[in-house]
């Protein structure tokens, strides 16, 4: 089962890659062809420090966006294995103590069903003690008397028996309750993270809104080819691609942070077992 759900969930994010690609092309820019003949021709015509240093700033965009992709690869893999493990975490929480709860239950309901003889015997003696008394048949009384005391000795060491296994897993069930809201809260702690990643994403969308519009400027100032605005347009781009890397990098070592929240809870449900 482990096997094919692991499966399902990695063949789901590969027909989402699929069906989405503009999600990963959308992170990088690359001059379209007529672009990249008109950014050619700018650098040709400018003095060689200019021309190098453009040259050296759409390099290094182009280095760093692969970065942003690595990333990107990086932290859906750990997501989706995070989201695995937590619901597998999840389950092992709730069958915490499970066959020791079992067995438990099992021996109060098997005491009360040994017993049940010796109290069904205990009540006709004592209903048949209470009929001799009423016929006041002294004799019957007499011989019934101490059957009745013997049973009723007997009794009180059954039901002690009973309460004594009743107790016992009354106590199991409120540990094992205790046990499992404790993991519950240490799991709990990966909400909090959620909300950094989310805050984390929220940040790269903004940026790459400037980033996108950024690029409409670059093409434009290619088109002119005015070398002076080209060389902003990259600077101001790389240094988008930087902010949002750096947040990736942020959701990245959040992922990792729930990955050993999972980890230390796993060990501790290794030790109820």
């Amino acid at each position: 089962m482990k096997i094919a759900s692991r499966l399902t969930v990695f063949g789901l994010v590969f027909l989402f890659l699929l069906a989405a690609p503009s999600v990963i092309s959308a992170a990088s820019f690359e001059f379209s062809a007529t672009a990249k003949t008109a950014f050619d021709k700018m650098k040709g015509a400018a003095d060689k420090t200019t021309a190098a240093k453009l040259t050296s700033q759409y390099a290094e965009l182009q280095s760093v966006q692969k970065l942003t992709l690595d990333w990107d690869s990086r932290i859906d893999k750990l997501h989706y294995q995070n989201e695995e493990a937590v619901l597998a975490t999840r389950k092992r929480i709730k069958e915490i103590d499970a066959n020791k709860l079992l067995q438990l239950e099992s021996a109060v309901a098997q005491a009360k069903k040994k017993y049940e003889p010796l109290f069904r015997l205990y009540d006709s003696l004592n209903q048949q003690l209470i009929i001799a008394k009423s016929f006041k048949d002294k004799f019957a009384t007499s011989l019934l008397k101490p059957q009745v005391e013997t049973a009723k000795a007997a009794v009180q060491l059954a039901k002690l028996d009973i309460r004594s296994k009743e107790a016992a897993l009354k106590e199991a069930k409120a540990n094992t309750a205790k046990s499992i809201k404790k993991l519950r809260d240490q799991l709990g702690g990966i909400d909090s993270i959620k909300v950094k990643i989310k805050a984390s994403k929220s940040s790269v969308s903004t940026t790459k809104k400037y980033f996108t519009t950024e690029t409409s400027l670059l093409n434009q100032a290619v088109k002119k080819g005015d070398a002076a605005a080209t060389s902003g347009s990259l600077a101001r781009m790389l240094a988008y691609i930087k902010l949002i890397n750096e947040q990736k990098q942020k959701t990245y070592d959040y992922e990792q942070q729930t990955s050993s929240i999972i980890a230390k809870v796993d060990a501790q449900i290794s030790g109820y077992n």
